[in-house]
């Protein structure tokens, strides 16, 4: 679906800060057919970020959020109980960011738009679909979000007994908050997970083992559709849903 622009508190932009940005970019490339170049593309539109990592630091996916300001949202960041990371710095003129982290440690990134407002391209094959915050505990997540953000929590379930949390601002839904549980390894740390939808899960898990990927968790059959968590071959994690008929119907797809 494009995209022409972002509400505030709505995550925007998906970014893979690559300890190797050659490799990454062969590695996103194969996966999803996407365009090399500043950005990765698809069809001619921004899908993703890619840039070089801090020096010592693993690869790894960072989600944005809109901002209209980035130097009074860092301020309300700190409020609300988080870290600034990284102060305000301007991208030239494409925007202005900043790089923070929750109350448990999950970074994540703000992003104030001006030239680029986001991903151009979201919500079909082959681009990102979901976001999330993996953390431990709930309660501090839900306080701070909604301190940073003004998000609410909608409780239900993903599967049968199985718990899911969905971030709402003003009704709109714009992610969601999976709750560490036993599954998790207990020095797994509080993060942010981006999911990218596929027309075949099955055919996408195969592709990402063939370029030296791993698969973490899955294929699971879920309402929603088939679902895997996979590796790149540097160790960033990413999430990856073919969603089901009924799904599709409901968006009109």
């Amino acid at each position: 679906m494009r995209v022409r622009g972002y509400a505030p508190a709505t995550p925007c932009w998906a970014e893979y800060a690559a300890a190797d940005v050659a490799g990454a970019t062969a590695f996103y490339a194969a996966m999803f057919g996407w365009e090399p170049g500043e950005v990765f593309s698809l069809d001619g539109r921004a899908v993703a970020g890619i840039r070089p990592g801090a020096p010592g630091r693993p690869s790894a996916w960072l989600e944005y959020i809109c901002v209209q300001s980035v130097d009074d949202a860092v301020e309300t960041v700190a409020e609300a109980g988080g870290t600034v990371l990284m102060p305000p710095t301007d991208r030239g003129a494409r925007g202005r960011t900043a790089l923070c982290a929750d109350a448990e440690g999950a970074v994540f990134g703000l992003w104030q738009k001006g030239t680029f407002a986001g991903a151009e391209l979201n919500n079909e094959p082959d681009t990102q679909c979901w976001t999330e915050v993996v953390a431990r505990d709930e309660a501090a997540a839900v306080s701070f979000y909604g301190k940073a953000f003004g998000w609410y929590e909608r409780k239900g379930e993903i599967v049968e007994g199985v718990p899911y949390i969905e971030w709402l601002v003003e009704s709109r839904t714009v992610g969601g908050l999976s709750v560490m549980d036993s599954r998790y390894p207990m020095d797994a740390p509080a993060h942010w997970r981006v999911t990218f939808e596929v027309s075949d899960c099955a055919r996408a898990v195969a592709r990402c083992q063939e370029l030296g990927g791993r698969v973490l968790t899955g294929p699971l059959e879920m309402p929603v559709g088939n679902y895997a968590m996979l590796s790149d071959p540097h160790g960033a994690m990413f999430a990856i849903i073919e969603l089901s008929e009924l799904v599709l119907e409901t968006l009109g797809r």
